[in-house]
């Protein structure tokens, strides 16, 4: 590749990105944060990410605050454009937005928390086109965790329904709990009640509406809609350098089609300088 294709492929990708909002970043930091984090700007907000109803709070549960250290709007996966914003909202008092450690939120995607806790643990990413919605109880996003383009997490139904045979109406609004480092394919429906382990893997287009955490077996691999339970010993290469040396691998060798390991290590240690 030469410099001048390089030099193109580098502008091409700055294009591509939507620029620092200054005014909307400090309004964010001090509308919602204490002003001695505040004044750090440790939320950045980038393009046309909508600000509204910032009524609750954001939580910021770490003593290493750095500038920054949680980007919004940003094109990070280029699986969207600029063709509509995102939006933040804090719909009452009760709203909270917990962030354990740095953070991506991706261009497009629509939070929105009219009450209860959604909580992010460090290093969680969201795809681009995303919608997380937690209206009472609580959504936990474990750290590290991945979740791709066009993904729905909502942990209420929002309108009760009566089920004449048993007499009864069902409770709308459950927690639900995601654990670490897990991947959750894109256009993936999370819903109220639903559990998944640490290191779980769930493949595009599935519909995750129960507690997985009940079954047997590690690094399990879910899919469906709604989900069933294909596999288990299953692990997502986290870390960029080790899948570079495994994309190398294959194109050194492109009659394969399987790369062995005989054990898998070192598979986060980089993981964070993608933040």
């Amino acid at each position: 590749m030469s410099i001048f294709t390089r030099i193109l492929g580098s502008l091409e990708a700055r294009l591509s990105q939507p620029k620092l909002n200054i005014w909307r970043t400090i309004y964010i930091n001090f509308r919602t944060l204490p002003t001695k984090q505040a004044i750090k700007l440790p939320i950045f907000i980038y393009g046309r990410v909508r600000l509204f109803m910032l009524n609750g709070q954001i939580i910021l549960a770490t003593e290493n605050i750095k500038r920054g250290m949680i980007k919004i709007g940003r094109n990070a996966d280029s699986f969207s454009l600029f063709d509509h914003s995102g939006f933040i909202s804090l719909g009452s008092k009760n709203s909270r937005i917990i962030f354990d450690g740095p953070a991506s939120i991706s261009l497009n995607s629509k939070i929105r928390v009219p009450a209860g806790t959604l909580h992010f643990g460090e290093y969680v990413y969201i795809g681009a086109s995303n919608r997380i919605i937690c209206n009472g109880e609580y959504i936990k996003i474990g750290r590290y965790t991945r979740v791709a383009f066009e993904s729905v997490i909502m942990n209420s139904g929002f309108h009760h329904v009566y089920n004449e045979n048993k007499q009864s109406i069902v409770k709308t609004t459950r927690p639900i709990i995601i654990g670490e480092f897990c991947w959750i394919g894109n256009r993936t429906s999370i819903t109220a009640g639903a559990k998944l382990k640490s290191y779980t893997i769930v493949c595009s287009n599935s519909l995750i509406n129960k507690d997985f955490t009940s079954g047997e077996g590690e690094n399990q691999m879910l899919g469906g809609s709604p989900a069933k339970l294909i596999g288990i010993g299953f692990h997502r290469i986290f870390s960029p350098t080790f899948e570079a040396q495994i994309e190398q691998w294959f194109k050194q060798h492109p009659t394969e089609t399987t790369y062995h390991l005989e054990e898998l290590k070192d598979n986060t240690c980089d993981l964070d300088c993608e933040f």
